[in-house]
């Protein structure tokens, strides 16, 4: 899983626009579309965990998103 969160987190931060202020909310916007968020399929449980995931391990996370 936190290879996984890792790769997220390196694409994201290769985009040059970041909007709104509060960046893990952008990043969490940002890994549901990558996920395929828009889509209905049989992977919306799976996503649905990786994205729990992701919120329960929000400080941690928003540590890596906030160093260069």
């Amino acid at each position: 899983m936190n290879n996984l969160i890792d790769s997220l987190i390196k694409e994201f931060k290769k985009q040059n626009i970041i909007r709104g202020k509060n960046i893990f909310d952008n990043f969490l916007a940002y890994c549901y579309h990558a996920l395929g968020g828009k889509k209905d399929d049989k992977y919306k449980g799976t996503r649905a965990s990786i994205l729990k995931y992701i919120s329960a391990n929000k400080s941690q996370i928003t540590l890596i998103l906030t160093r260069n």
